[in-house]
């Protein structure tokens, strides 16, 4: 027996070996009307349920991220509102403190008057004091609108009677 390979021996291994030679020459050659390609069928088959999941993940993590916006947003909001209160808060307070420095300084203008209408005596700084606090007290009472009242009257009684005195040597008059 010889081992030659005849065409009637070819052709029985093409016909039983077909779908085997279409797969292979597949890989290498693409049948252009008829598009034929088992690794690209087999790779789109293989990767169709991780693409659906991608989307599906692409879908509720766009979901989320417009929940996380909404969320954010409210709380900025609330953050907000929170700052402004307190801004309030804050404001009323300086108010309050300034509507007491007023009271305050009225009171020490009145009284250092009254101590120099009844005769007690008092060094320059005491009265450059009083100067000072004149003048923040006329500061406050511009800046929330209110009116004078008797403080001109008191502080032009201790400017005559400091002018009338700055010049001696007296430590107090």
């Amino acid at each position: 027996m010889e081992n030659t390979i005849t065409v009637i021996d070819v052709l029985k291994w093409i016909g039983n070996n077909i779908m085997a030679l279409i797969v292979i020459l597949s890989i290498f050659f693409e049948i252009s009307k008829i598009k034929i390609n088992p690794i690209s069928w087999l790779m789109k088959l293989l990767f169709r349920p991780i693409k659906k999941d991608m989307d599906d993940m692409k879908s509720e993590l766009k979901i989320d991220i417009s929940d996380m916006e909404h969320r954010l947003s409210d709380e900025i909001d609330a953050v907000k509102q929170e700052v402004n209160s307190e801004h309030k808060r804050i404001d009323d307070l300086i108010s309050s403190t300034e509507l007491a420095e007023i009271s305050r300084i009225r009171w020490n203008i009145i009284e250092f008057a009254n101590s120099i209408e009844n005769g007690q005596k008092h060094i320059r700084d005491e009265y450059r004091h009083i100067k000072d606090e004149s003048k923040r007290y006329h500061e406050l009472i511009k800046k929330y609108n209110l009116e004078n009242g008797i403080i001109d009257e008191e502080m032009e009684k201790i400017n005559n009677k400091y002018e009338d005195n700055k010049n001696s040597s007296a430590v107090y008059f």
